[in-house]
């Protein structure tokens, strides 16, 4: 039996599967070692930072191997991972038991259900295939995913038929992130496929709270998603830059509530 295995013997069959695999899974990591998958995500945030592994949605890959695409979902967008770590890690903060969500694609707003695991009976809608992958296997979640045209290359579903789906739901919470954060340009994104899917779940949420590293404050994209005062609360991080001081103090001034992932 795995049961009661320590860090480092953790640690060891982690590495073996990998060697044997080149890619291991959560969820299966947690069933095999028989601990939880809090745990297990510790574990291999630990190795990556030993330089023994690299980090994917649900699991993880050898450094040296460049796996399969499906393997390797949001590798392109772990720059500033460090920073969508720490706003992810604040904005689970606002995630509570029995909690009806409507959760976008995008890193962050996958690691902040990751780290809101501790939150159960949720309810989950998602354009995001990825995150209806890692969080269909709870027992106490239900999750539901907007049907419609896959993007191949984000694995996020958009399309009139997510839109017309989007629209049959309210959630508690709207968790979302955007590619650039703005008072005077607003919320803009680099997907055009995805803007309208975006617009409805801002509209059929009571709380919408932005998840959005530091690196996208000020800045603006390709297109227009929404105003930023549809936005109730603004997760971010703390920067010394000065623009961006300015910018998040426009961004407060359009009522929206800005909590710093440092605080």
């Amino acid at each position: 039996m795995a049961a009661g295995l320590k860090r480092a013997e953790r640690f060891e069959r982690i590495l073996q599967k990998l060697q044997i695999h080149g890619v291991v899974s959560v969820v299966e990591l947690g069933e095999e070692l028989q601990t939880s998958t809090v745990t297990i995500r510790k574990d291999l945030s630990f190795l990556e930072a030993q330089g023994r592994l690299s980090r994917v949605v649900g699991g993880a890959v050898l450094n040296q191997g460049s796996g399969d695409k499906k393997d390797m979902l949001y590798v392109s967008q772990r720059k500033n991972e460090g920073l969508k770590r720490a706003v992810a890690q604040k904005a689970a903060q606002f995630v509570e038991s029995g909690d009806s969500l409507v959760v976008t694609s995008g890193m962050t707003p996958y690691l902040t259900l990751c780290c809101a695991e501790s939150a159960g009976n949720l309810k989950i809608v998602t354009d995001s295939l990825m995150i209806a992958e890692e969080f269909c296997r709870r027992p106490d979640y239900q999750v539901i995913i907007l049907g419609g045209e896959i993007d191949g290359k984000d694995y996020f579903v958009h399309g009139r038929d997510a839109v017309r789906q989007a629209e049959y739901y309210m959630a508690d919470k709207a968790i979302v992130t955007m590619d650039g954060v703005d008072a005077d340009r607003g919320l803009t994104t680099l997907r055009m496929e995805g803007v309208n899917t975006l617009r409805s779940i801002l509209l059929r949420a009571r709380k919408r709270i932005l998840v959005a590293d530091s690196s996208k404050i000020g800045l603006e994209s390709h297109c227009f998603v929404e105003d930023i005062s549809c936005v109730d609360v603004l997760v971010t991080n703390w920067t010394e830059d000065p623009e961006k001081q300015e910018a998040l103090k426009r961004i407060a001034a359009h009522g929206v509530r800005i909590v710093y992932s440092d605080d």
